[in-house]
């Protein structure tokens, strides 16, 4: 197949100076680490899929007219907001065969319709936009960065290493953090227990490296190891899912890159169950893996500070409304609660009262919420009379 490489180069870069890197390659449908291959032709099914995408956006632009225009303008912003077009349409209740069929002025039905239905979508999620708690990005608590810093030592030596930590501590939203810090050389997977074993999990890599309808573990740990280089990281969140011979292979392929003189740091993120693969009974089989992991570190929900509290909800802090921010700070240390269903108590509380969140209200929803905080009752009653004083 023949590509004008100028041309699509050329094109994309007006793409990447409208959409940005990462959007421009979601737009496509291009993986972004495929991204400088597909534009040296290298990668000819990406390279094909940039430029039809480069001759179509034209064509829909002279095609739309007026307000269908303006909305087509807003589906390519809301593909690259939702992250792929599948999902940009499941989004809106429709099918990616649809969205494509859009894209390409090919759609046979109602299309008036179908820009009304996404017109009403965005009129609907705007409103809700403005009425709902809408969270924080990353938040640098002292549980986050402290795990962020142990990431990022496995990846700089190329380790093996095992982070358990209490239910609801910030364990997926450091690892998000830490991928999206160094998208280029990080590999997240998040495995449940339909992936537990050693071919699972190495489809779900394989995936994420672009390899996709392999069945036998040597054709994928084959394609795999192939596509894995030095200096890259595989973390594996969730991991209390894999079975231990799926632990053991992970840990095998980071021994072939410390073979070579390479590093492939592997990171295994789950709850404190993860650690039944290494009691003493099984040390004899289960050593290769508990032995290279360093530091071993338990994240405890006790371990969450007040100060971490204070940075997760900047509003209370403002407001001097202290009895609101500890009664959130025992819900984030207590075992099987943590930082996360704080922060939900909080969302709720803050959406039902117009972003007003008030030790009452917090009250009520933990009382409702079969919170397992010890001595509640007390607990709220010394809040209460704190805020009333």
């Amino acid at each position: 197949m023949s590509f004008d490489l100028e041309a699509i180069r050329g094109g994309y870069a007006e793409l990447v100076n409208e959409f940005g890197e990462k959007g421009a390659a979601i737009l496509a449908g291009v993986p972004i680490k495929f991204v400088e291959s597909a534009l040296n032709g290298e990668k000819a099914t990406y390279t094909e899929k940039i430029e039809s995408l480069l001759l179509s956006r034209p064509k829909a632009y002279e095609f739309y007219q007026g307000e269908q225009r303006e909305l087509f303008k807003r589906l390519e912003w809301f593909i690259v907001e939702s992250g792929s077009a599948s999902m940009a349409a499941s989004a809106i209740g429709t099918s990616g065969s649809t969205i494509s069929d859009i894209r390409n002025c090919k759609y046979r039905g109602d299309i008036q319709q179908i820009f009304a239905n996404f017109a009403s979508y965005l009129t609907l999620k705007a409103e809700k936009k403005a009425q709902i708690y809408k969270g924080t990005e990353y938040v640098p608590t002292s549980i986050s960065e402290y795990m962020y810093q142990v990431i990022r030592g496995v990846h700089i030596a190329g380790e093996c290493e095992i982070i358990t930590g209490d239910t609801g501590v910030g364990k997926s939203r450091t690892i998000s953090k830490y991928a999206a810090d160094y998208p280029e050389n990080t590999i997240v997977v998040t495995p449940t227990y339909a992936d537990s074993s050693v071919i699972g999990i190495m489809k779900l890599i394989a995936a994420q490296l672009g390899v996709n309808g392999l069945n036998r573990l040597h054709d994928l740990n084959s394609a795999v190891v192939s596509r894995l280089h030095d200096g890259m990281l595989i973390i594996i969140d969730e991991a209390q899912h894999l079975k231990f011979p799926a632990i053991d292979h992970l840990r095998s392929i980071s021994d072939i890159f410390t073979d070579r003189g390479e590093t492939m740091g592997v990171c295994f993120v789950g709850n404190p169950s993860f650690m039944r693969h290494f009691d003493e009974k099984k040390i004899a089989v289960t050593g290769q893996v508990f032995n290279r992991a360093n530091l071993r570190p338990y994240i405890k929900a006790a371990d969450i500070k007040i100060e971490d509290i204070k940075l997760l909800f900047p509003e209370l802090v403002s407001q001097k409304k202290n009895a609101e921010i500890k009664f959130l700070y025992a819900i984030a240390q207590t075992n099987g609660e943590g930082i996360r269903r704080a922060i939900k108590f909080y969302s709720t509380a803050y959406n039902m009262d117009g972003g007003n969140v008030g030790i009452e209200r917090l009250a009520e929803l933990a009382q409702m919420g079969n919170l397992r905080l010890t001595n509640i009752g007390g607990i709220i009653k010394r809040l209460r009379e704190e805020a009333a004083a």
